[in-house]
């Protein structure tokens, strides 16, 4: 798997860089996907000093369908996948009736739509690995909602 890549999405938060470290361990290549100003940079440097695997990242908000087939595009013209972590993702923590429209959208948009979309388009391109592998990881979204 030396010339393939592992695509871990929302790899800058503490818990999810678990992932990135991992496959970095077992001599995996790495592309990681977060949102912007999460110190992708450095953790892409840190991997690749500690383990000697290549790392590249993209910042961007895969929230946004324009941005998710942007990076899809990029992933598939420029490397071999064969292993997908949808990591990215957020949850709910606020009272149902409390949430804006706008923000379930966005949970639905990055948890469902996106996961589903990046996984679509980038299944030519683990398809044509001898072996590949998809990881779906969900979020816990918990409206709390009062009972009347």
């Amino acid at each position: 798997m030396n010339n393939s890549y592992a695509v871990v999405t929302g790899a800058s938060q503490e818990v999810r860089k678990i992932f990135a470290k991992e496959l970095a361990k077992k001599g995996i290549n790495l592309i990681l996907i977060s949102l912007p100003n999460q110190d992708l940079g450095e953790l892409s440097k840190n991997l690749h000093k500690e383990f000697g695997v290549q790392v590249v990242f993209k910042e961007t908000d895969l929230s946004i369908t324009e941005n998710m087939l942007s990076t899809s595009n990029w992933i598939n013209d420029n490397y071999n996948v064969s292993i997908l972590v949808n990591n990215a993702g957020i949850g709910g923590t606020k009272k149902f009736e409390d949430t804006t429209v706008s923000y379930i959208e966005k949970i639905i948009q990055l948890n469902v739509v996106a996961t589903s979309l990046l996984t679509h388009q980038l299944l030519s391109n683990l398809k044509k690995q001898s072996k590949a592998y998809i990881l779906n990881v969900s979020k816990p979204c918990r409206f709390i909602t009062d009972w009347l």
